[in-house]
């Protein structure tokens, strides 16, 4: 189907243009996987270093004397006409450039996704955003911004979020309860407290590695902390309805064939004390330093319910699939997710029929709130997610709003009236917030919604 509506749109000479913002591993992910796609364009890339903008193109044998440096919107357009892809240090220009159908946010700085993904759909453009920080943030009024403007909004195919909910509107579909669903992580006794300085160590990254590929150090150690997964399970939380059934979930450290049968209802021999909700499956044994022969690690899962014997009799005995033991649980759960690689197929969704591959619900459901990675003293700034003061941890929505509980993605240059100690939650009152792009689309995100 994708493959035939790609071809009439390289035979008619039309493809679709795509706009990335943000040429880190993931936006340079997309422009690689675009270049091999009849029918696409990564037509232009924006990022403060033209020349991390470069490489990316360079990296798909783009020559670099066919890749326009360009400062406005419409140098865009005119290198767009004359098929030369366009580098620029200005998001808003490619933003604003008319020949741009799709932008793909991939900076994953929370102030700066939101305020491109908002002007975006302004200038009615399709949003794609990989960047989980902005969109636990103010996803919410991003979507309905969407909506009014009859464009998509959507997170991404082949990153956790997207893919699991793919896997949960399948189910849903067929009429499956969601008892569970969420991902693999590797996540070790040391790591919730890790900083950036220890990234290049535990994963083996040279130098040489982390400048070819632009690796962001501290985007990386929001993996090792946790925080990437507490942040990806409250976007997927949003979108499909779900909860943290605890603070920070209960991630339980589970080979693949325990999965459903750990998380299910307390009452059936699990952790849960509801069906719902949003967890992760660690990898790592609970002595946290061996990995388990069977996790599941980079894959997403769901565990479905059904009370049809007819059903439960083929899902278990026909099909063999992982069960809880009641006849009644069943996992289901893909080993990869494939981020970059993935993400066109969102494009697609969102151009051809104007569908989001996961978009949060208009009253969000999970937030991502800040706690102290270290005992933090009056007057330090904290430095947001992956950093080396805080990290984040997914909790009800309505739990963060009765308690006033800082959102991770406003976190980023608040700076501290009170000492908090080690992990402690913080909240609005305890400090003074910088202002800010996100911080006024929250405020106003929170007196719509609540």
């Amino acid at each position: 189907m994708y493959q035939t509506l790609l071809a009439r749109r390289a035979a008619s000479g039309n493809p679709i243009r795509v706009g990335v913002i943000g040429s880190g591993k993931f936006g340079a992910g997309v422009v690689a996987q675009l270049s091999r796609m009849p029918g696409m364009d990564a037509v232009a890339v924006a990022d403060l270093n033209l020349d991390h903008a470069q490489q990316a193109y360079a990296t798909s044998g783009t020559p670099a004397d066919a890749i326009r440096r360009v400062k406005r919107s419409g140098e865009i357009d005119d290198a767009i006409r004359s098929g030369k892809p366009a580098i620029t240090e200005d998001g808003l220009a490619l933003i604003n450039a008319d020949l741009v159908d799709v932008v793909v946010e991939a900076t994953g700085v929370p102030e700066v996704g939101a305020r491109m993904a908002y002007h975006a759909l302004l200038r009615r453009k399709h949003v794609v955003m990989v960047n989980v920080e902005a969109d636990v943030t103010v996803g919410a009024l991003l979507r309905r911004t969407a909506d009014a403007a009859g464009m998509v909004y959507t997170l991404v195919d082949g990153d956790q979020p997207g893919s699991t909910m793919l896997m949960v509107d399948w189910a849903r579909s067929l009429g499956f309860e969601i008892v569970a669903a969420g991902r693999g992580t590797v996540l070790y006794a040391d790591d919730p407290t890790a900083t950036p300085d220890t990234v290049p160590q535990r994963y083996g990254f040279s130098q040489e590695m982390i400048e070819r590929r632009t690796i962001n150090l501290k985007m990386y150690n929001s993996f090792r902390d946790g925080s990437k997964a507490q942040l990806e399970m409250t976007a997927l939380a949003n979108a499909a309805g779900l909860v943290p059934d605890v603070r920070g979930m209960h991630e339980p450290s589970v080979n693949i064939e325990e999965i459903a049968r750990v998380l299910s209802h307390e009452d059936e021999g699990g952790v849960l004390t509801q069906h719902g909700v949003v967890e992760l499956a660690n990898s790592v044994a609970e002595d946290g330093k061996t990995l388990l022969p069977n996790g599941l690690n980079m894959g997403v899962f769901v565990v479905i319910r059904t009370d049809h014997p007819h059903i439960a009799e083929d899902l278990k005995d026909i099909y063999h699939l992982q069960h809880g033991g009641n006849d009644r649980n069943y996992l289901l759960w893909r080993p990869y997710h494939l981020v970059s690689i993935e993400a066109p197929m969102s494009i697609m969704q969102a151009v051809f029929f104007g569908q989001p591959t996961a978009a949060p619900q208009p009253t969000p459901t999970a937030e991502v709130i800040s706690i102290a990675k270290r005992a933090l003293k009056t007057g330090e700034t904290l430095d947001g997610s992956g950093g080396y003061t805080i990290s984040g941890v997914c909790e009800k929505a309505t739990v963060a709003r009765d308690q006033r509980l800082l959102p991770l993605g406003l976190s980023d240059g608040a700076r501290l009236k009170v000492d908090v100690a080690q992990g402690e939650a913080i909240t609005y009152d305890q400090v003074e917030l910088p202002d800010s792009f996100v911080l006024k689309l929250r405020q106003l995100q929170d007196a719509t919604v609540w």
